[in-house]
């Protein structure tokens, strides 16, 4: 929202937990609140962002959890967009992709199939494309660009504050709380795509104005690979500094981290393909994952200051 006001938009949000700056209120759930906050509101274009989501054990102790209020916000949004002939950007997900033999990265050509263990919230966002192109179908005058982000972390992310499970914030917040040696769940092999936060709202916007990206499908994430060791470093050394963390690193044997392996994680590489956003849009991130974990532990810092929870 901050980045499309910032370009000259006018943006109305829509929260059922009244984030701040959201000027219209409803959950998207309800049959008719959707239709509701279109006839007010009356947008050009629509960001669906919203969903249920969470960590690999968040989902495995929730495994229906995301399926039903998902599917529900989303059909509604998009009937109610269709109806109204609105443009709409869907933030879809990089797990409806499978992981055919740790080949990767993955592209927007590979046939979505999500892994077992994300068939529901994976499975859900392919039906929720389909249903899109349906409705393109259905209505001439309604248009859609689904982008597919992988790991999205940065200020705001509400995994500082509830059990989600999103391995970020997680981090950041036992680190920054002074827990050493940093236990780190699963292996410290496993590989990832993390995207800052402010690369996926600049992607967002270039999506609502690229001509030629309706109807297109786009991944979104760094376009590097990331080990889990090496996140887990990154975090270690923005919280505490080059000079502590090798004070630290020479206590405990040699390295500040330790990993469990016998707590739940998920497939064992994830890292897409972003040449396709990069060649039609003309979009591509900025923001390193240093700079990123630096910029996500100063508004982690600053919260704290604010609710008096640092000195």
């Amino acid at each position: 929202m901050r980045r499309l006001a910032a370009a000259g938009a006018d943006v109305v949000g829509s929260s059922s937990s009244g984030i701040k700056n959201s000027t219209s209120h409803g959950d998207l759930r309800v049959p008719g609140i959707a239709e509701r906050l279109f006839d007010i509101v009356k947008p050009d274009a629509v960001v669906h962002c919203a969903a249920k989501l969470g960590g690999v054990a968040w989902q495995r102790a929730n495994p229906a959890g995301p399926i039903t209020d998902t599917l529900v916000m989303s059909a509604n949004v998009f009937e109610a967009a269709a109806r109204a002939g609105c443009r709409l950007v869907f933030l879809s997900s990089c797990v409806v992709y499978p992981v055919p033999s740790n080949v990767y990265p993955a592209s927007e050509g590979w046939e979505p199939s999500p892994e077992p263990q994300y068939r529901g919230v994976g499975g859900i966002k392919v039906y929720l494309e389909s249903l899109l192109a349906y409705y393109a179908f259905a209505f001439s005058k309604f248009s859609y660009t689904i982008l597919r982000p992988t790991a999205v972390y940065g200020p705001g992310d509400r995994g500082f504050a509830d059990d989600s499970g999103h391995v970020v914030p997680d981090l950041l917040r036992r680190a920054d709380c002074g827990e050493v040696p940093l236990v780190v769940w699963g292996r410290p092999d496993i590989v990832r795509d993390f995207v800052y936060v402010d690369d996926v709202a600049d992607a967002v916007a270039t999506a609502l104005t690229a001509s030629n990206a309706w109807g297109g499908i786009y991944n979104i994430g760094s376009g590097t690979r990331t080990t889990i060791r090496q996140l887990a470093d990154e975090i270690m050394l923005a919280v505490h500094g080059p000079h502590v963390l090798v004070e630290l690193e020479e206590r405990y044997g040699g390295s500040a981290l330790t990993f469990d392996e016998s707590k739940p994680t998920a497939i064992p590489w994830r890292v897409l393909s972003i040449e396709h956003a990069r060649e039609v849009l003309g979009w591509k991130p900025t923001v390193t994952l240093a700079d990123g974990i630096c910029r996500t532990l100063s508004w982690w810092r600053a919260q704290q200051q604010m609710k008096g929870g640092r000195t």
